[in-house]
């Protein structure tokens, strides 16, 4: 599936161009299956084998070969997932038009070269934050009218960004033992669907998970307010990330020794957010422009969810899909994740663990969202890693005793891989184009089948003689 050869190629290719019929489909599906097995063999080996790596070359291993993985999928087009186009087009508005990406859309500039690519998103302003919009401007402000170059530099942000997560985990295991510190990390660098999310399709996410990563290292390093300010940057770089900010917020003042030291951690969070903001849009003008992109978003036409699969439901039983049934379940939804957070908000206060926290609240967030999109499967993984280590105490997945919710969160990425398969090749070849049917099958096989198959403990130590 090389870049260079189909970069502009119209209508975008995606997996049913470079897998066209039902056989190919299937060797799309063994393949990725295959990627994760041999995923699951490394990290045993790693983990509980004769042999684990040498302490002092591990991570350089990890990188060296993750780095070989990058290489490849930087070339490889972004066949489940085209929004690193909307990047290089939203990049120009701004590099080359001087104009705010949160305020015009693509289509105002119909007579760019690369207008065309711009696709369903061609009226839309950036859904992301100004840190973002300026990273694309300056990376298209030197791609310039060049736009595999352009491609190939947001894709090159997105590998090194997670190259940086790759260390930024391996740092933060630093208390654990060499395997399990050396097996967990690998759980990141080498998982399939991660690869293919923030690499081959080039995916920003990566850099918003690196803010919150690098925050967390620093906080623990004993700076908590240098921490919490690099966490800020994740929302300015893509709004989403201001699910994890309360619970390592509460989590912080709860270790603070009195209500002085609170006063002056909330002052300086406070003035620096404040800062940031103002620092970040000052090249874009006011931040509502954005905040009306996202209130517009939540009321959009609903997509591939769990909520969509109900409104199918109820047209079973005779109620047709309406504004205000659409209306009704957003507003059930969302009023049940509130809920929900306000709870694990007082959880995280009363001493649970906040990765868990922010691990659930992705998940609360997935399961409510009107229409999902396979990368979200992401947003949990980092804190359930990390999660299931410092949970388990000194030896994390000891006779093969993970946590259910990382077992669950692993299953979910391959899961929501698969799920382009039923909504591209079984819909067309054995649906018949049947868009009910195919939600019916694919929102319980992309939601429900990772917490049946993650039921089953693996294998482990006794299978290394």
């Amino acid at each position: 599936m090389p870049l260079w050869r189909w970069f502009n190629h119209l209508p975008l290719p995606d997996i049913r161009t470079f897998a066209p019929s039902p056989a190919t489909a299937v060797l799309y599906a063994l393949w990725l299956c295959g990627m994760f097995l041999v995923y699951w063999l490394a990290f045993k080996a790693i983990r509980w084998g004769k042999q684990p790596l040498r302490p002092d070359f591990s991570l350089p291993a990890i990188l060296i070969t993750t780095s070989l993985f990058a290489i490849l999928l930087v070339q490889t087009f972004p066949f489940n997932a085209t929004d690193v186009y909307r990047y290089v087009i939203r990049g120009r508005i701004q590099s080359t038009y001087h104009e705010s990406p949160f305020a015009t859309p693509p289509n105002q500039f119909a007579a760019d070269h690369f207008a065309d690519f711009a696709g369903e998103w061609a009226d839309a302003t950036s859904p992301y934050g100004p840190v973002w919009e300026l990273t694309a401007g300056l990376l298209t402000q030197l791609s310039r009218e060049n736009f595999l170059a352009g491609l190939l530099l947001f894709k090159g942000i997105a590998a090194i960004s997670f190259l940086i997560n790759t260390v930024l985990i391996w740092l933060l295991l630093a208390q654990q033992k060499t395997a399990v510190r050396d097996a967990y990390t690998l759980l990141w660098a080498w998982n399939p669907a991660l690869l293919l999310i923030f690499i081959a399709d080039g995916h920003n996410d990566g850099l918003m998970i690196m803010w919150l990563l690098l925050g967390l290292l620093i906080s623990r390093r004993g700076h908590p307010t240098a921490g919490f300010l690099v966490m800020l940057l994740a929302p300015l770089t893509k709004p989403v990330g201001i699910l994890a900010l309360p619970f390592f917020f509460l989590a912080a003042i709860r270790l603070m020794p009195d209500w002085k030291t609170r006063g002056k951690f909330i002052l300086f969070i406070t003035v620096g957010a404040v800062t940031l903001l103002a620092i970040t849009f000052l090249p874009f003008g006011s931040p509502l422009d954005l905040v009306n992109r996202l209130l517009r978003e939540i009321g959009a036409v609903p997509g591939f969810s769990l909520a969509v699969m109900l409104m199918f439901i109820a047209t079973l039983f005779g109620q047709p899909i309406s504004q205000a049934l659409v209306s009704t379940i957003s507003a059930i939804a969302t009023a049940t994740a509130v809920i929900i957070g306000i709870w694990l908000l007082w959880r995280t206060w009363q001493g649970r663990s906040p990765l868990r926290s922010i691990a659930d609240i992705f998940g609360v967030y997935i399961l409510q969202a009107l229409s999902f999109r396979i990368w979200y499967a992401a947003w949990p993984l980092p804190w359930l890693l990390l999660d299931d280590v410092e949970g388990n105490g000194a030896d994390p997945g000891q006779n093969g005793r993970f946590s259910y919710r990382l077992r669950v969160g692993l299953w979910f990425l391959l899961t929501s891989q698969l799920s382009v398969l039923i909504y591209g090749h079984l819909r067309t070849f054995a649906l018949s184009g049947d868009q009910i049917t195919a939600h019916l099958i694919a929102v319980p096989f992309t939601f429900g089948l990772p917490f049946l198959l993650a039921l089953k403990q693996p294998k482990t130590e006794e299978n290394f003689p």
